[in-house]
């Protein structure tokens, strides 16, 4: 206790106990990765009621054979169900039913019918599951009356024959399946064309709507498809997407698509993240990266990158892809995260060098060489100072913890293909090399991108459709 004035009230306070109020805590509350969240739920302070009512502003819900899983959500539901205030926090509702459990939802859907009306605040559904299921849902959804801004559908089947709500006002908005009739979805996207902000559409086998959405209202776009032979898809993005913040592009490549990157070399001013994938091609275009590289060049801005193209090396003869693609990379200064297959004629111990020195999270793919340890050696010297993950796909690595030890020496977390590890490091350098603990799947799969955050390696994979902003 502090001695006062003469006249003055004593002031007692706790060493380490900041003064703050409620609302400030709450701010301080929103920065933090929700592991952090969770950590705060076991401390005896208003943080830990904060912290509960964020954690429960998403929620998800598992059904499946998992009975742990299954029996969590229905507990869940039950909460909604008899406690208003916490069916008030929930903002975001993500479903997941494996696409192999073959159990009719008949139970979960008549819960889940009793518990959506109570989620007065809900503001975004993600829904995986059978498109008979999800018809079923879709409906349930479309008669609460609630004001949804953002969907996200993965039916695990197909198609079928699903109907979509008729909402007006959806500003996010993913659908990702294989084969089926895009009527339905080019319906939808037509009817919310003045509000959608934020498209994910992935199937193979549709082209680019281009005449269902307006590309000029878009801030980040994601699409999975085939730009056909007289596509002119590419340049309506281009010519039109003035607000693009994010734009990727994983693509089956019909059309000659270097002339259009050509007449539009300065178009999307504000663009911060950029991938583009090709999944196929049955064109001859030896300009179309090179011009991509030229589109790209100066972009000081630019947070994040991802070219891959296929590993054949007549593939990247017909596609222009070389040396001259990676020598774009030193003038983004500014870029944190690459992903990248790495050109044919670029040796190992150079490609590091032309990385830039900001880049924190690095995926390689393709690796051609049978000694992958010899190879990432030669990479070493020349890896950005701050690396914080690396990722290396589509390569026969036998022993992931030398690849990590002998290539990179600074990384928190590896990818390898589909698998995850931390990387933990012996705390005197001669006593052993690095030791790795795999993620489990059930993290991979649902919650990767909450461990990517603790770890400060949020940069290092693309945002995914299940996740909203």
């Amino acid at each position: 206790m502090t001695v006062p004035p003469p006249g003055k009230t004593p002031i007692h306070t706790i060493p380490g106990q900041p003064r703050f109020s409620t609302e400030i805590w709450r701010q301080i509350a929103l920065w933090l990765p929700r592991r952090d969240l969770k950590t705060l739920l076991l401390v005896p302070h208003v943080l830990s009621r904060i912290a509960s009512q964020l954690l429960f502003r998403k929620i998800d819900l598992h059904f499946g054979s998992d009975k742990w899983d299954s029996q969590r959500s229905a507990d869940i539901l039950t909460r909604i169900i008899t406690d208003s205030a916490f069916a008030n926090l929930v903002r975001t509702l993500r479903i997941f039913v494996p696409g192999r459990d073959v159990v009719p939802m008949t139970f979960q859907t008549g819960m889940l019918a009793n518990a959506l009306p109570k989620l007065s605040n809900l503001r975004n559904v993600h829904c995986s599951m059978r498109w008979k299921d999800m018809y079923s849902f879709l409906r349930i959804l479309e008669t609460i009356n609630h004001r949804i801004y953002g969907l996200s559908l993965m039916p695990s089947d197909g198609t079928g024959e699903l109907r979509f709500p008729k909402f007006k006002h959806i500003t996010q908005f993913s659908y990702s399946a294989n084969g089926g009739n895009p009527a339905e979805v080019y319906e939808f996207l037509a009817r919310n064309k003045g509000s959608i902000r934020t498209i994910n559409l992935q199937n193979l086998n549709w082209s680019f709507p281009s005449d269902v959405i307006s590309i000029r209202n878009l801030t980040h776009l994601d699409f999975l498809g085939t730009f056909q032979t007289d596509s002119h898809a590419l340049a309506d993005i281009l010519s039109n997407g003035h607000q693009l913040e994010s734009l990727r592009l994983q693509c089956m490549l019909e059309c000659s698509a270097s002339v259009q990157f050509r007449d539009f070399p300065k178009a999307l001013p504000f663009l911060r993240h950029f991938s583009l994938s090709l999944l196929g091609y049955r064109v001859n275009d030896y300009d179309f990266f090179p011009a991509i590289s030229d589109f790209l060049r100066g972009r000081t801005e630019l947070r994040t990158l991802q070219l891959i193209v296929p590993s054949a090396d007549y593939a990247h003869r017909r596609l222009g892809y070389d040396a001259n693609v990676w020598g774009v990379l030193p003038s983004l200064t500014h870029l944190q995260s690459l992903s990248a297959t790495l050109p044919k004629d670029v040796a190992a111990a150079v490609a590091m060098w032309l990385v830039p020195r900001s880049v924190q999270s690095l995926s390689l793919h393709s690796i051609s060489s049978e000694d992958v340890v010899a190879y990432v050696s030669q990479l070493r010297p020349g890896l950005p100072p701050s690396l914080k993950f690396i990722g290396i796909f589509q390569s026969q690595i036998d022993d992931v913890a030398a690849v990590i030890e002998h290539g990179f020496p600074t990384v928190r977390l590896a990818r390898i293909d589909e698998d995850y590890y931390t990387v933990t490091r012996p705390a005197a350098p001669a006593s052993g090399q690095v030791k790795l603990e795999e993620w489990p799947k059930a993290r991979t799969r649902y919650n990767a991108k909450e461990w990517l955050e603790w770890f400060e390696c949020e940069d290092a994979e693309w945002r995914d459709p299940t996740e909203f902003l």
